[in-house]
C-alpha cells in the first residue's frame, strides 16, 4: 500500500470511528487498533484540516485538454476538500493535486 493508499484508509478508519457513536476503547477494540493510534490519527487529522475560516471552502482546479465526460465521478474527500476523478484519471495528477492540498 503506497502513502496515498494508506492516507485514504486512514482517514476512512477515522471517520468511520466518528460515525459508529462508539468510544474510543469499543470502537479500537471492535476493529483491532491500539487506542493510542486512533487518537495519534485523530489529532493529525484534526490539526491538517484546520484553517482560518472553517466554513471556508477551498477549490482548486486540474483542468483536463480532453473534453469533459459526462460520466458519474469518484469523489474523494480529504477533510473539506473534494477530488473528482473520471475514468482514465492519471494517478500522477492526483498524487500532484494531494500534494497542492497538504501544501494549503
Amino acid at each position: 500500500m503506497d502513502l496515498v493508499d494508506q492516507s485514504v484508509f486512514r482517514r476512512q478508519q477515522v471517520s468511520n470511528f466518528r460515525s459508529s457513536g462508539m468510544t474510543a476503547v469499543a470502537w479500537c477494540s471492535v476493529n483491532n487498533m491500539k487506542v493510542s493510534t486512533l487518537r495519534y490519527w485523530l489529532n493529525k487529522f484534526k490539526h491538517e484540516s484546520q484553517v482560518d475560516d472553517p466554513g471556508e471552502e477551498i477549490f482548486i482546479e486540474f483542468k483536463h485538454q480532453e473534453s469533459a465526460t459526462k460520466e458519474t465521478p469518484l469523489v474523494v474527500r480529504i477533510g473539506a476538500v473534494s477530488i473528482e476523478l473520471y475514468p482514465g484519471f492519471k494517478a500522477e495528477t492526483l498524487r500532484e493535486a494531494i500534494a497542492a492540498i497538504r501544501s494549503l
